[in-house]
């Protein structure tokens, strides 16, 4: 009987004892749950054009407000595609204590220094290709012209940051695509413009164009029984070809074209159709009716000039337009 007296103070002394542990482990447990615990890696990839406390880290340990608040803090500009920067755990320290927080609210975990790249996404040359293939090559399908780029040089492995590509070109200022030619290209992301350079470029193309059907003399008048069609590769800017027989009303060689050869537009002028004194027909048109009158120029002219007429008949001075030889054109 005597020894279990002596035992039940004991037990008492050790549930205290052990209480008193469990409170202490406790205080200890509450204490490192209020404070934020930073834990960065040594190294980082991020993918945003800055760099934050978040991307770099895990934080834990706190309330919601807090932790966001120390994730957002900023470490400045993200690298470059295919850089490193280099960060070191004084400088994340500096921040932490310049966004408010002291020693006492936190608890970092970090290297002496941690390495943060640039996610980077590639630009194939296929991309690119297709891409200039679609703006350049469209450009000719209204004008009925078959074409294909036969060389085309572009950088290789063109590594640009995570997020919406888009390629563009602009011809704006080439006069010749049929000529050599370097294509200025853009690429952006996210609406913003990431790299540009010059791309070589041929293209080849064939289209139906009017070339001389006989040997054909300067100074002399040119009609459509002059000319006839073929399908011709193209060297020159499409607005140099003839492929309208009707620019050809009113028109005069002012150089010799040899049968077969290229009818360009630097090969006729629009010739004066209407001399001052000629005998004219008047074409006078106010909405359905239309009537045909005599008169006389009293002015010169090409097809499209505005010249002076004298009706025969009232002897009215009119304003007509040149049509054709012989004929003009007034609208009431």
């Amino acid at each position: 009987m005597k020894k279990g007296k002596k035992t039940l103070p004991l037990l008492k002394s050790l549930s205290v004892f052990n209480a008193a542990v469990f409170f202490c482990f406790g205080c200890i447990s509450i204490f490192a749950q209020s404070k934020a615990v930073i834990q960065v890696s040594a190294e980082t990839i991020v993918t945003g054009d800055r760099v934050t406390l978040g991307d770099i880290a895990k934080v834990s340990g706190a309330n919601e407000d807090l932790l966001n608040r120390l994730k957002t803090i900023s470490f400045g500009y993200a690298p470059n595609i295919g850089m490193t920067r280099e960060i070191s755990r004084e400088q994340i320290a500096l921040a932490i204590n310049a966004a408010g927080f002291s020693e006492s609210e936190i608890a970092l975990q970090s290297p002496a220094k941690i390495l943060v790249r640039r996610k980077g996404q590639e630009i194939s040359q296929n991309q690119i290709r297709e891409a200039i293939e679609k703006s350049v090559l469209n450009q000719f399908s209204i004008d009925n012209i078959s074409a294909q780029i036969i060389r085309l040089d572009l950088p290789e492995n063109i590594q640009v940051a995570v997020g919406k590509v888009e390629i563009r070109t602009n011809i704006s200022g080439i006069r010749n695509l049929f000529a050599r030619f370097s294509l200025p290209v853009e690429i952006r992301v996210d609406s913003k413009t990431v790299r540009t350079f010059a791309a070589p470029l041929e293209i080849e193309a064939f289209a139906e164009i009017f070339v001389a059907a006989k040997d054909l003399s300067a100074n002399a008048k040119i009609s459509e029984t002059d000319v006839r069609l073929e399908k011709r590769r193209l060297e020159k800017p499409i607005t140099d070809y003839l492929r309208d027989t009707e620019k050809l009303r009113g028109a005069m060689l002012i150089k010799a074209v040899a049968s077969g050869a290229e009818i360009t537009t630097d090969s006729f002028v629009a010739a004066v159709v209407i001399k001052f004194g000629d005998s004219v027909r008047i074409e006078a048109q106010s909405g359905n009716l239309k009537i045909i009158l005599n008169g006389e120029a009293r002015s010169s002219g090409k097809i499209g000039d505005r010249i002076s007429v004298k009706n025969l008949q009232s002897k009215a001075i009119l304003q007509a337009v040149v049509v054709d030889e012989g004929l003009v054109k007034v609208i009431f």
